[in-house]
């Protein structure tokens, strides 16, 4: 099957076009859960903070 340049031209319009779609479906897929900044939740006051640093994983000491 030989496709003319007009053809092929399009086909190449409508698989760039897909692929656009496809990216920004891969983006926004599932942005609604996430954590903006001022949506973070609250922490409880009743419930003390944490004092020591998880420092696993780092090369500073």
């Amino acid at each position: 099957m030989v496709l003319s340049i007009n053809d092929q031209v399009t086909l190449v319009e409508v698989l760039v076009i897909l692929l656009g779609i496809a990216i920004t479906w891969a983006v926004y897929y599932g942005s609604d859960r996430a954590e903006l900044p001022g949506t973070a939740p609250v922490p409880d006051p009743s419930i003390p903070d944490d004092m020591t640093s998880d420092t696993r994983g780092r090369s500073f000491s």
